[in-house]
């Protein structure tokens, strides 16, 4: 049933390409089968003395025979099940959950026991729930005992049952045979995808277009993969028909304009867990190593509805991206673990760490290979922000490209990513973008890097700031404490919405009047300012009034990005501020402490604007 599996041809070509490859994803899928057979083994060889000490549901030999005759009658079924996203999630904390028992002595087991909420045993019974499903979709005839977890029993590929138990934590047992299914007390309709009283079926989508067909499972029953956040509510008829109508743009959009693309994602995209809408223009998505094909995405918000195709289908390639590198991942390692930074990663707030950066690398060079066609496509607004978002992307792509070239902890795998994306891309640059795209990506780039350094880098220690200030006051400049190499990057939890620049060009390009209610004050974007949205409109004598301004009140500090806002809207008008502005704000914004209102913000600027220049 397993087999070997190595770094193919075809996947060595997929891993430095920002282009998709349906081929790939099929390899990736048998290896990621084969993987979730010997995890249900490791489990079953050693999880059944720890189940068994819990003394309700012994794992072994009931379930491994349901399934080997399920896999006898239909392995294709048996397949499904194994690579539903959920059985990856099941199985990953599962088999946490057993090292971490392992390592405990039996009465730290036992007192665990008595304060943890789940017990053990409904965790490692999981397999027992698997087998139930295998045999269900197989049409064998069964009986097995499962465990109920909150008064619930998930069925993998099925749906969840809710039967009648005396304690949250129970056991039940499923049937099945020619007079259906039925766990404990509830019966599971013929079609299992319908919802009665006791049973909340597992419903899918299915999209065609031209030929090409896409099916997922749109998941509202499990707890999400990734993102951080509770399981949430079961969508009603309304929202499911809105996902439906999406995934049906999206699939179109993808079929006839990126075709390779829609053939992967056709392949081995296998569920959605779709989340309520965020804030506007800034959606969620979110993936899981232990869930291949697995996207956790937010609803448009409703504002965003007529551009939910082109951002839908973008996010899919995105966050599958994702996924096939988790699974190139495992057969053959991008790093090797000694890269112990963290670094500037210009699609998150937070800084870091190398594999996040390969990672991000991977998925946004197609998303850039999305724009990049999109533009040449689409007209009007959605022209316009396809420019300008394949200008932003491309740009920071290739700065986490070159971050990443020559790094020591790379493998072989790991720089033929990198390479093999950094000549792919070389070329992208060169391509012209019209205005008032280009301005804009430039400075959201800038933006971005420049507020995330005035967060997350600590600059000179204070003696040497506290002399650089001194030099400062006599009207010298002090370059030396600027050196990064006395800078250490240390996570500033405040550091967030660091996109705000983004943000509020693709609102200036896509919806005026929007933007024209945020500049009147009768609307709010959550961390943008009113020098941002001046920058963004290209009225820069205001914006560094407002900047200025802010960076100069002595009631309350400033946001570190105000510094960055000030240094674009300096060199956009031509004034020559220092590059330490927007290269070392961080410095910048320490001496701006250290001077405490002895000099202005614009003073500063001026005093330091040949600094760093030589």
């Amino acid at each position: 049933m397993t087999k070997q599996h190595r770094l193919s041809e075809t996947c060595r070509t997929a891993l430095g390409s920002a282009g998709d490859s349906a081929s790939a994803v099929e390899e990736l899928l048998s290896a990621e089968y084969s993987r979730r057979l010997l995890m249900v083994r490791v489990l079953l060889e050693r999880g059944a003395a720890v189940a068994d000490s819990a003394g309700r549901l012994p794992i072994g030999k009931a379930a491994w025979e349901l399934l080997a005759r399920a896999q006898r009658r239909a392995p294709d079924r048996v397949r499904e099940v194994l690579l539903d996203p959920q059985t990856g999630v099941w199985l990953a904390r599962t088999l946490r959950a057993l090292r971490r028992t392992e390592d405990r002595s039996p009465a730290e087991t036992e007192e665990k026991e008595t304060t943890d909420q789940e017990p053990f045993w409904t965790g490692f019974g999981g397999l027992h729930r698997l087998a139930a499903s295998a045999a269900a979709l197989a049409g064998l005839p069964f009986r097995i005992e499962v465990p109920v977890v909150d008064g619930e029993v998930l069925l993998p590929c099925l749906g969840r049952a809710e039967p009648t138990t005396a304690e949250p934590y129970a056991t039940v047992e499923v049937r099945g045979g020619p007079g259906g299914i039925e766990v404990g007390n509830v019966r599971v309709p013929d079609l299992p995808e319908t919802s009665v009283p006791g049973w909340s079926g597992l419903r899918r989508l299915r999209a065609e277009c031209d030929g090409r067909v896409l099916e997922v499972v749109l998941d509202d029953l499990g707890q999400p993969p990734a993102g951080g956040t509770g399981r949430p509510a079961r969508l009603s008829d309304e929202e499911y028909a809105g996902w439906r109508r999406r995934v049906g743009a999206a699939w179109t959009t993808l079929v006839r304009d990126h075709p390779e693309s829609a053939a992967a994602l056709s392949a081995g995209l296998l569920s959605l867990a779709p989340l309520a809408h965020r804030e506007r223009l800034r959606p969620h998505s979110a993936t899981s190593s232990d869930a291949f094909g697995c996207v956790v995405l937010s609803a448009p918000h409703p504002d965003d509805e007529d551009a939910a195709a082109a951002e839908l289908a973008v996010t899919l390639i995105h966050e599958f991206r994702h996924s096939v590198l988790n699974g190139l991942m495992r057969l053959a390692p991008l790093h090797d673990g000694t890269d112990e930074g963290l670094y500037h990663a210009p699609w998150r707030d937070d800084p870091r760490p190398l594999v996040g950066l390969l990672h991000g690398a991977y998925a946004f060079a197609g998303v850039t290979a999305f724009w990049r066609t999109r533009r040449l496509l689409d007209e009007g607004p959605a022209g316009q922000l396809a420019h300008f978002e394949f200008a932003l992307w491309r740009r920071q792509t290739r700065a986490v490209l070159d971050t990443l070239s020559g790094r020591p902890g790379l493998t072989a795998a790991g720089r033929l990513l990198v390479d093999g994306l950094t000549a792919e891309l070389g070329p992208w640059p060169a391509e012209a973008v019209p205005e008032p795209a280009a301005t804009l990506a430039d400075f959201a780039a800038v933006h971005h890097r420049t507020s995330w350094r005035a967060h997350h880098v600590r600059p000179a220690p204070p003696s040497v700031l506290a002399a650089a200030a001194a030099s400062v006051l006599t009207g010298a400049t002090a370059t030396g404490a600027a050196d990064p190499a006395g800078h250490t990057v240390r996570t500033d939890p405040e550091g967030c919405r660091l996109d705000v620049l983004a943000l509020l060009a693709r609102l200036r390009l896509t919806d005026p009047a929007a933007f024209a209610r945020l500049r009147n004050g009768s609307d709010d974007v959550p961390g943008s300012s009113p020098a941002d949205l001046a920058l963004v409109a290209g009225d820069l004598a205001r914006a560094e009034t407002l900047y200025a301004a802010e960076l100069d009140r002595s009631d309350r500090s400033p946001r570190p990005s105000a510094w960055a806002g000030l240094g674009l809207t300096l060199r956009a008008r031509g004034t020559r501020p220092s590059p330490l502005l927007l290269d070392r704000p961080e410095f910048v914004r320490a001496l701006s402490a250290e001077l405490d209102g002895k000099v202005t913000s614009l003073t500063l600027a001026s005093l330091m604007a040949d600094a760093g220049r030589d």
